[in-house]
């Protein structure tokens, strides 16, 4: 499995969000994956998902880097201008 990033865009490939977008928020010590998808999950919610459940893509949103970093909650249409997705 490639190795995931800060702000890197992935799909979920389980569960009942499979096929959703989310980016790369942080990492848990149990190694799992905190996520973001604003609104439901934002920097201080994040989603926590195994890595192995993901589909890394080359592209990393770099607009969300600095709030992530920041630890601040993005608005949901700044996150889909970012991501390049059409609402929800």
């Amino acid at each position: 499995m490639a190795e995931l990033s800060l702000a890197q865009i992935v799909i979920s490939r389980q569960g009942k969000d499979a096929g959703l977008i989310y980016v790369v928020s942080g990492f848990e010590q149990d190694g799992r994956v905190a996520l973001i998808r604003p609104p439901k999950h934002n920097v201080n919610s994040p989603k926590k998902k195994n890595a192995k459940h993901l589909q890394p893509t080359s592209k990393c949103a770099e607009e969300l880097l600095e709030h992530i970093k920041a630890g601040q909650n993005i608005d949901a249409g700044f996150f889909y201008r970012s991501v390049g997705i059409n609402g929800e």
